[in-house]
């Protein structure tokens, strides 16, 4: 039996009629290229924004944050009591005190409200990526006067390597007998800072964390400390945090990425999974093209199918047979909705005119991602779609009558 089949796929692929590249058969293949090729896109877009988002997250912050449990600071001996603690854990790979603040940038009439972030820039191993996301200029901050600005925020303020800007702060500010005057002091930019997260390039500015706390009017005081995961251990990020903070009798607070942006990635997860079922429909919508083809095939052959019937051939025979011919068309048709899919995907990353809103979607380039698992399942999920269209039709070659059709042939 099982040669027989194979003997008609093997006539219906080399036949010089080219069957399968009639009109209908063409309607299909387009029809399943186009859908197979849209769901490609789209979870390749999911899954290249996900998985740079959060590479973008993890460089530009840290894994595991420790406050002090009060709304104060952390002291210098906090900071040494953890620092002596996380040196006994082999999970750790560095830590570093931060200070964080907030004031207005401004040159001449331009103002922006930033962040100001202190930096170690001498530490070797720091919990962030600093140094590889300063793009132009230096990353050292050698002199009080130097800063590193976000690109957006340098470009916002119309300053640029080279040139100076203010920062006032109305936290330090000073009682004169014309009222209180805010705490400023001039910075020259001495390099930029490129993320790829719109937040931080359009708010973060960076400077020495002595010049920041003695801008700030801090003395050994630090707003957290920061620490750096091994990479396998990353994902344990929450336990870690949850176990540490255990230990230290919650006179710490011990927060992990995933308290931040767990839900994020999440609702990420969730969304691309809503999006392959949404455009599966249209590979759904795409199968009853093959429901027609198979229809009208079955219909032209009605001759060669009775002789057949009365050469001995059981429904079955004759149902594998289409099957085998749809299938044969399917494969290729999502083969090429795949590989169409990819070259389009590929397409939207390199463009430049169509760009992602940063304020919105935090990152402001499309990027791309192909998964073996998503590609496995775009695959055998479009096949079965296609394989079960293609057998609600073969129910009528168990009603083809071999008198009847001989008769009328």
């Amino acid at each position: 039996m099982n040669k027989i089949i194979l003997y008609f796929l093997k006539k219906y692929i080399s036949s010089s009629k080219k069957e399968w590249l009639r009109f209908d058969s063409i309607f299909m293949v387009v029809g399943i290229i186009v859908s197979v090729a849209t769901l490609t896109v789209a979870l390749s877009i999911f899954e290249g924004y996900e998985t740079v988002l959060k590479k973008t997250i993890l460089g530009a912050n840290t894994h595991i944050y420790v406050f002090n449990s009060t709304n104060g600071n952390l002291q210098g001996e906090n900071v040494t009591e953890i620092s002596s603690f996380l040196d006994a854990h082999p999970e750790v790979d560095n830590s570093a005190a931060v200070i964080i603040t907030q004031a207005m940038a401004s040159n001449e009439s331009k103002v922006k409200g930033a962040i100001i972030r202190s930096i170690n820039w001498k530490q070797d191993k720091q919990p962030t990526s600093y140094k590889k996301f300063v793009y132009e200029g230096s990353f050292k901050l050698e002199k009080p006067g130097d800063a590193v600005l976000g690109y957006r925020m340098a470009k916002e303020l119309g300053v640029n390597v080279g040139d100076s800007f203010k920062l006032v702060s109305s936290m330090n500010s000073k009682i004169t007998p014309l009222g209180m005057k805010p705490k400023q002091q001039e910075f020259e930019v001495v390099g930029l800072y490129r993320s790829g997260m719109y937040e931080y390039d359009s708010k973060y500015v960076f400077l020495n964390i002595e010049t920041l706390a003695e801008f700030n009017s801090l003395q050994d005081e630090f707003t957290m400390l920061e620490i750096k995961l091994k990479p396998e251990q990353i994902e344990r990020a929450d336990y870690l945090a949850y176990r540490w903070e255990q230990e230290f009798e919650h006179r710490y607070q011990f927060s992990s990425w995933i308290d931040f942006n767990g839900n994020l990635f999440a609702l990420l997860k969730v969304e691309k999974w809503v999006i392959f079922l949404i455009l599966s429909f249209l590979i759904l919508v795409a199968s009853f093209n093959v429901v027609t083809s198979v229809s009208t095939s079955i219909i032209e052959k009605r001759k060669e199918l009775g002789i057949l019937k009365a050469f001995g051939a059981t429904n079955k025979i004759l149902q594998k047979i289409f099957i085998g011919k749809t299938l044969i068309i399917a494969v290729m048709a999502v083969s090429l909705g795949q590989i169409l899919g990819v070259l389009i995907a590929e397409f939207l990353s390199w463009q430049t005119f169509f760009m992602l809103k940063g304020d919105v979607y935090f990152l402001d380039k499309i990027n791309v991602e192909f998964s073996l698992i998503s590609w496995v399942i775009i695959f055998f999920v479009s096949l079965f779609i296609v394989f079960f269209a293609s057998v609600v039709p073969l129910k009528s070659i168990a009603k083809l009558e071999i008198t009847d059709i001989l008769r009328n042939s």
